[in-house]
């Protein structure tokens, strides 16, 4: 899951493809900025979007799913009723 901004990635990072060995398939939730995830709180149009963010990544089958901010440990219990 990622946070709604862009920004070149270098490798090592996680919002980084050849940081991995293995495929990693990402999500943007759409307006879900910094400023929310640092204030662990969403609107519920974001939390809506976070939810249908985690069906998607679930529907490709993916093995596990992290965020790529630290601050998103605010939303676990949220991700943990989807």
């Amino acid at each position: 899951i990622r946070l709604d901004y862009n920004y070149p990635s270098a490798e090592g990072d996680t919002d980084s493809p050849a940081s991995f060995g293995y495929d990693v398939i990402y999500r943007v939730v759409p307006g879900l900025t910094f400023e929310m995830a640092q204030a662990g709180k969403v609107t519920e149009q974001v939390e809506r979007r976070f939810a249908e963010a985690i069906k998607w990544l679930e529907g490709k089958g993916v093995n596990g799913i992290t965020g790529d901010c630290g601050f998103m440990m605010a939303f676990q219990v949220m991700a943990r009723k989807i």
